[in-house]
């Protein structure tokens, strides 16, 4: 195409383009409205976080604040719905980490680290809610472990008489005596379980169920709720387990942590992987032994925590896996060697996990004058009604049982095995049993009463060009050499750091009042109001859906236009 420049500089295209119409008005006569058959619905939904965590804490209302620097606020709301939140920043496996929508970007939020800072400052600060009334309602609790502490901490709040028993002399349960301190130091510990205690709950140890206990309670009482564990060692099954030196993982952490006398033997085989044979393994090899964790399966299908496996490796505890114990080899009336089977991967079982199949030949010893068994637990029914007890846990549908007025929560029940899967637990079974006696029904959640979809955001749904890099801040933890001298193994944010970490949070599936919506929108359809208060003018909005495309979180989706 040739082109003819004019005298003035213009070029001359010999009239080949037509002119072009151009409005010097604004376009907010233009009414689009009637064009569209999508429009968009600006509505709150559910962080993947918020669904990873048992609890169904709010967490991206939490971690906004705490990057507010309202850490106080933070941490009220965070107590609100968590009684022990230093204990689970510090032990909780935090799956709402690794749901995080920002782990796709440059790392997911800490949410351990922050929830951590938060806890302890309530420690140190001693804020401790108190009952908002009184309630004509005697409960007695069985179980002071996570559970029941959790349970009778919100049936107080809710202005009950409540009796928390235990068979230990301590509250705490598995807290104190299955958790090395070196994980959850037990200051941290006494100061979360006083601050239960002040709301008004009555704790009395060396109560055993087994003697009767139950009818005497239900009679005494409005209602009784168990919250009792599990706690029969599950037994190895092999040739010379009942010898010298076989004992039980939970009972030797309990010996240990009471300052009890520790069972000799220098080379330690423990026969489990979750996190009780974790914590076997590296209080012993604080003691001075030699430790070996044996496992049935490989690394990846260990029940323990990942980090913790990482940390005992670090610290010098050896890993055996696809090894199945074959019979423990006995001298003298102890155990001094345990016999092993090589495995490898045979079909999944119900966990979905490969099960071990035994290698013909493929026998090996491993030198071993204390094996300690942390292969799981089971329910002791003693003191329970039969009619409660099926499959080995407490039937307790929505928390109830078969028996009029018991209610049942924690690890006795099928399914959880974490302290915040506990927790929850205890809170729901509480509010199961405040609704039933006293007609009390616990105000919704906070995503729910705002009216937010239950519709999880992906990371799909985040556009990463509206997020500032920001990689995540690093706790850290002392080095092996200085862990096995003593004090807690992993670091915690100092509040500036906890602030930092918590304005990393996407705010996934929350209306933050960004605007992006608002300034997008070509035909100004978008109306802003109170800060997340956005609507679609409907003579404007022709549903191009460039405001759903655009939002950074989430909020906004676009939905067939309903013709009536």
């Amino acid at each position: 195409m040739s082109v003819k420049r004019l005298p003035d500089g213009r070029v001359d295209l010999g009239g080949r383009i037509p002119p072009v119409a151009m409005s010097l008005a604004s376009t907010a006569w233009n009414r689009t409205g009637a064009w569209r058959s999508r429009e968009p619905r600006f509505q709150d939904r559910t962080a993947p976080c918020v669904a990873a965590c048992p609890l169904g804490q709010d967490l991206p209302d939490q971690l906004r604040l705490a990057a507010q620097g309202r850490l106080r606020d933070a941490a009220q709301l965070l107590l609100s719905v968590n009684p022990m939140p230093a204990t689970t920043g510090r032990v909780c496996p935090h799956p709402c980490a690794r749901a995080c929508n920002r782990a796709a970007l440059d790392g997911a939020v800490d949410v351990s680290g922050v929830e951590r800072a938060l806890g302890d400052a309530l420690v140190t600060e001693g804020v401790a809610p108190r009952p908002e009334g009184r309630l004509a309602l005697r409960v007695a609790v069985v179980g002071a472990g996570p559970a029941g502490l959790a349970a009778a901490h919100r049936l107080a709040l809710a202005g009950a008489d409540v009796r928390l028993l235990a068979r230990e002399a301590r509250p705490g349960g598995l807290l104190v005596t299955g958790i090395p301190p070196y994980r959850l130091p037990r200051g941290v510990l006494k100061g979360e379980i006083a601050r239960i205690l002040a709301a008004g709950v009555r704790f009395e140890g060396g109560f055993a169920l087994a003697e009767g206990g139950m009818d005497a309670l239900l009679e005494s009482h409005d209602a009784v709720l168990v919250a009792i564990g599990r706690h029969l060692p599950r037994p190895l099954g092999v040739p010379g387990a009942d010898a010298a030196g076989v004992v039980d993982g939970l009972a030797l952490l309990d010996a240990v942590h009471r300052g009890a006398p520790v069972p000799p033997g220098q080379e330690v085989v423990v026969v489990g992987g979750g996190n009780t044979a974790l914590d076997c393994a590296r209080t012993l090899l604080r003691l001075g032994r030699k430790v070996t964790v044996a496992y049935r399966r490989g690394r990846e299908d260990m029940p323990a925590i990942p980090d913790e496996i990482e940390e005992a490796l670090e610290e010098g505890v050896h890993l055996e896996t696809w090894a199945l114990p074959v019979e423990v080899v006995v001298r003298s009336g102890r155990a001094r060697w345990l016999n092993l089977a090589r495995a490898r991967p045979g079909v999944r079982d119900a966990s979905g996990r490969p099960r071990p199949e035994r290698i013909p030949g493929g026998d090996f010893v491993m030198p071993a004058d204390l094996v300690v068994v942390a292969a799981g637990e089971e329910l002791d029914p003693a003191g329970l009604p039969e009619e409660v007890v099926r499959g080995g846990s407490v039937a307790a549908p929505e928390h109830r049982t078969a028996v009029p007025r018991l209610f049942a929560a924690g690890d006795c029940l099928p399914g959880g095995g974490t302290v915040a899967h506990a927790l929850a637990s205890g809170l729901r079974a509480a509010d199961a049993l405040l609704e039933a006696l006293a007609g009390i029904r616990r105000a919704p959640p906070a995503l729910e009463a705002r009216g937010a979809s239950p519709e999880v955001v992906g990371p799909d749904r985040i556009r990463a060009h509206h997020v500032t890099p920001a990689p995540p801040r690093r706790r850290g933890r002392a080095n092996a050499p200085m862990r096995l001298g003593g004090g807690e193994v992993r670091f915690g944010f100092d509040p500036d750091a906890a602030r930092a970490e918590a304005a990393r949070c996407l705010s996934c599936g929350s209306c933050t009042g960004c605007d992006v919506c608002y300034l997008v929108c070509p035909d100004r359809a978008v109306v802003r109001g109170a800060p997340g208060g956005y609507a679609a003018d409907a003579e404007r909005c022709k549903g191009c859906g460039i405001c759903a495309e655009e939002c950074p979180r989430g909020v906004v989706t676009l939905a067939e236009v309903e013709v009536r």
